[in-house]
């Protein structure tokens, strides 16, 4: 059965502000929609707000097996796939040449503007729930926290702030009994709007795009101005206060949640982070840091997370996030319900490896790097013999493309163990290094 996928990141229904990103987030957005190219087999339509580079594909396809000349690209050259770039002729009357009502629908995020879309192509969608919003309910911060705490999961200690009175009192408690607390926004992602609060200038805010010493802490002029809240509404969205926990590790688990049957978990790891900011930059599979036993309890808790979401009546893949302290106590502080960072890992590795690629193999990616023309780096890794080795199972793919853009890739490093991973980054990084010089 062909499949239409759609690259509808950062839509309306997951942004509480769209009108103010920024052309950096507009081309973030694209990268990240790339990736779903790992996904696509022969016959699949995928629908992007820009073209894919022909050199990328060709990468792709020599290592899935998939045709480029037997996929479609539609891709309308904007920053954005806006519901009315959807249904202009331009998509939506292309579409309707290709797509029949037999098609299986595969949205990046299940939300309200894809379930129309779907509707108009007359494609069956199943899950009433989603709808309904239901993957942008649970994508919802605010909402979250309630439903895990009402189904009895560990979450950080806190609560969602609507207006500038909410913050003030909330972040006055949190400060007394914490060494520092985290400000995020409601809807955003990729850290974005993240913001460490403390009164110890010593203190690391990993995983915030800054972190705010407050000399006073009953001095709140500058995390209010961030949270931008009033005293009566939330004009740029609500926010989540609650307690950061330092040296924690950051940890995920994705999941598929079928219309029938148990949950299954289809591989977790661990965040990496960049050095300035220390934000989201790459993932680890599996985890590195985290002893067996706390791995263990946080994926048997994820697993019921996903059934509570299952009977709910979501349907599909799902990340579930947490940061595990070096006591082992696990702190769930979201869900992604839609495609995740880690999807394309897991379907790159599945082809690459074998759909038991996690009994022999480990897995690290970084995002955002700078690097030369594809196909100048493609020649130099393999000249260096740093390229995906079928024979010895060892090596690097890159996982999404933007150097003709903005200069920038995603790569994946396969290796048997974590050293061998480490070394062939390190040599893949000096070569990067070298062409910065």
């Amino acid at each position: 059965m062909p499949r239409l996928w759609l690259g509808n990141a950062c839509t309306e229904h997951m942004v509480d502000r769209m009108d103010l990103l920024a052309q950096e987030d507009f081309d973030g957005i694209l990268f990240a929609m790339k990736r779903l190219v790992w996904l696509m087999r022969d016959g699949d339509v995928l629908v992007l707000p820009r073209p894919v580079p022909g050199a990328f594909l060709d990468h792709v396809a020599q290592h899935t097996g998939m045709s480029p000349d037997r996929i479609h690209v539609i891709a309308p050259g904007a920053d954005l796939l806006t519901q009315d770039l959807l249904h202009s002729e331009e998509i939506l009357g292309r579409l309707r040449g290709l797509v029949t009502p037999d098609w299986e629908f595969c949205p990046y995020i299940h939300d309200r503007g894809a379930e129309v879309f779907a509707r108009e192509l007359g494609l069956a969608t199943g899950s009433r729930f989603m709808a309904e919003g239901g993957a942008e309910l649970l994508n919802s911060k605010v909402v979250f926290r309630a439903l895990a705490a009402g189904a009895g999961f560990s979450i950080p200690d806190g609560i969602p702030c609507r207006t500038s009175e909410d913050l003030t009192h909330t972040l006055h408690q949190l400060l007394a009994a914490h060494r520092a607390v985290i400000l995020k926004r409601d809807r955003a992602v990729g850290g974005h709007g993240n913001i460490v609060v403390t009164t110890d200038p010593d203190l690391e805010g990993v995983g915030a795009l800054h972190t705010i010493v407050l000399d006073d802490p009953t001095d709140h002029e500058q995390v209010l101005k961030e949270a931008g809240l009033t005293a009566t509404h939330a004009p740029h969205g609500e926010v989540v206060l609650e307690a950061f926990h330092p040296g924690c590790t950051s940890v995920y688990v994705e999941v598929d949640c079928p219309e029938r049957g148990e949950p299954v978990l289809l591989n977790g790891g661990q965040l990496r982070t960049a050095q300035h900011p220390p934000i989201l930059a790459g993932l680890a599979l599996p985890p590195r840091n985290v002893p067996s036993p706390a791995w263990e309890r946080f994926t048997d808790e994820a697993l019921r997370m996903a059934r509570f979401m299952q009977s709910l009546g979501y349907r599909g893949l799902a990340s579930i996030d947490a940061v595990i302290d070096q006591a082992g106590n696990t702190w769930f502080n979201e869900v992604n319900a839609r495609l995740g960072g880690s999807t394309h890992l897991h379907h790159i590795a599945k082809s690459l490896v074998g759909p038991r690629w996690t009994d022999s193999h480990v897995l690290i990616s970084r995002f955002n790097v700078r690097a030369p023309a594809l196909d100048r780096l493609l020649h130099t890794i393999q000249e260096h013999g740093l390229a995906w080795d079928p024979p010895h199972q060892r090596g690097i793919v890159i996982a999404s493309d933007d150097t003709a853009a903005t200069g920038n890739l995603e790569y994946v490093i396969l290796a048997h163990n974590h050293e061998e991973a480490d070394v062939l980054e390190e040599q893949l990084t000096t070569l990067l290094n070298q062409h910065d010089k």
